[in-house]
């Protein structure tokens, strides 16, 4: 009972002494609106981003949607002479979709998991954390073929500003 007394009055001595040395520390509070400015910066700038991947989706979709409009007007319509009987169960096109790791492995699945959830608020595309053994995550997403590799890998490095290799 004693000795924890003693250790209570002692430390509580002890810390006295530092504060009367050193003086109370300041803390500033004044930096506020500082750091707020640079956050509203920050912000700004990933607006501005957003904007342009938008744009270039946009323009990318307008030209993809002439390529289709050419390539309906030259559809030849073949009749169902034409066709060899088939069963309907072998005429099933199965397109499955690709993921993509294009991050360093995470550690920790929580660490993963709020770098994706990061990514999809500023780029609006799916992710998927993927367990490659025990301890190592990584982050994926889904692309049909290199063009849309690319288009999303792209539209991340604008968004973000990281250096990925392929944007």
């Amino acid at each position: 009972m004693f000795r924890l007394l003693g250790f209570l009055i002692g430390s509580a001595t002890a810390i006295t002494i530092i504060l009367l040395v050193l003086g109370i520390p300041d803390f500033h509070l004044a930096d506020r609106g500082i750091d707020q400015q640079r956050f509203d910066a920050v912000v700004g700038k990933l607006k501005e981003k957003q904007q342009e991947v938008a744009d270039v989706a946009e323009d990318t979709v307008h030209e993809a949607a002439g390529m289709v409009e050419d390539v309906q007007d030259n559809i030849e319509v073949v009749t169902d002479k034409i066709l060899p009987d088939i069963a309907d169960d072998h005429l099933v096109i199965r397109s499955e979709l690709q993921w993509y790791s294009f991050w360093n492995p995470f550690r920790s699945e929580i660490a993963a998991r709020g770098f994706v959830s990061r990514l999809e608020k500023v780029t609006g595309l799916d992710y998927r954390v993927v367990k490659i053994k025990i301890g190592v995550y990584e982050v994926a997403f889904a692309y049909d073929n290199d063009v849309e590799r690319r288009t999303k890998m792209s539209q991340i490095s604008a968004a973000t500003g990281l250096d990925l290799p392929d944007s």
